[in-house]
């Protein structure tokens, strides 16, 4: 009586532990998935826009289309691919009245780098990596800012432990979720992409001790991986099926610009279907079309919009990173003019 007592506790912690997974830590919320065992969801990226962005609020481009993602798409979650903040430290509050109490779906995140100042997204949100269920997929999420784009230590042990998981619960796919498109590197013919996005120093350990880990599942389960640092791109998305290794690498992100958009992830018995939302009433095509092809063609570049130069004038001398180059020059003029007057004396 005992021992199955014990084994009931056990598979009652367990699916807690499952359901406490689920629960957004920004707005308290789960996901409902109905009886159809069908489930869509929001994955995109950068959610502060760019840099010119200096309202502490997210995107306006999200935040235009909140009604949208609540009552129109259907989604039961969504997840952001990092750089969920512009300035975590100060800017809390506003996103908290503006996008997570508003927002009515869970929303998680896979910390980007302008997430994370001294501890403080931690101590509001929790962990920054993490995996939990639904139906028959697993999602993982990452922290390629730990450790400078590499998967190591507790996480690479996270992450092989996820591993098994998927081999031995069998799950139809998985879905993994970070902000660096670390796996890059391993592929010569992506290079030159990105090459303003979030980068490592070196080369990360994707190809040597991460690859390893999704081919070990790719055979018999679906793996799709998303990133979230495109830089200033042509499109909201990059598409890439490694047909080697049956692998689907997704990047996308939105920076307040004309061409931003979304996608949405319809996922079913059938397998999964993608489908992409401009968040501006531009047109979009199908994911499948913003391959290698379309991103070394087309041209990053928006029209110049002149009634901006007085904003770009004034951010300039705003930045605290001007004013640092500004002083430092000024030294190295100052050392010179010195130098050569002690040498003329």
């Amino acid at each position: 009586m005992i021992k199955w007592m014990c084994i009931v506790c056990c598979i009652f912690l367990q699916s807690m532990l499952c359901f406490s997974n689920k629960v957004s830590p920004f707005n308290k919320l789960s996901p409902s998935i109905d009886s159809t065992g069908n489930y869509t969801f929001i994955v995109s990226g950068h959610f502060y826009g760019d840099g010119t962005n200096k309202s502490g609020y997210p995107a306006n481009t999200l935040l235009a289309n909140i009604s949208w993602i609540n009552h129109e798409s259907n989604a039961d979650f969504m997840v952001c691919l990092g750089d969920l903040f512009m300035d975590i430290k100060n800017d809390i509050p506003k996103y908290e009245m503006s996008l997570f109490k508003t927002l009515q779906i869970p929303l998680y995140n896979a910390v980007g780098n302008h997430d994370l100042t001294d501890n403080i997204y931690q101590q509001n949100y929790g962990e920054t990596f993490y995996k939990f269920q639904i139906e028959n997929s697993l999602h993982v999420i990452l922290d390629t800012e730990l450790n400078d784009g590499d998967i190591s230590d507790e996480q690479l042990e996270f992450l092989r432990t996820t591993c098994e998981e998927i081999k031995e619960n069998k799950y139809r796919e998985v879905f993994f979720y970070a902000h660096r498109t670390i796996w890059k590197d391993h592929y010569p013919e992506m290079e030159g992409l990105f090459a303003d996005n979030t980068q490592s120093i070196t080369k990360t350990n994707f190809a040597d001790e991460v690859l390893p880990l999704l081919l070990s599942i790719s055979s018999s389960t679906k793996v799709y991986w998303f990133a979230g640092s495109l830089g200033d791109a042509p499109a909201s998305f990059f598409y890439f099926e490694d047909q080697k290794s049956d692998i689907t690498y997704i990047a996308t992100a939105i920076r307040a610009m004309l061409r931003d958009a979304l996608l949405l992830v319809h996922v079913s018995e059938d397998g999964v279907r993608f489908e992409t939302k401009s968040l501006t009433m531009q047109n979009v095509n199908d994911l499948s079309s913003y391959d290698l092809s379309f991103w070394k063609q087309t041209s990053a570049e928006e029209p110049f919009n002149y009634r901006l130069i007085p904003l770009y004038i004034k951010n300039t001398f705003l930045s605290r990173y001007f004013w640092y180059g500004t002083t430092f020059a000024l030294l190295i003029i100052g050392s010179i003019w010195l130098l050569r007057r002690i040498r003329n004396r």
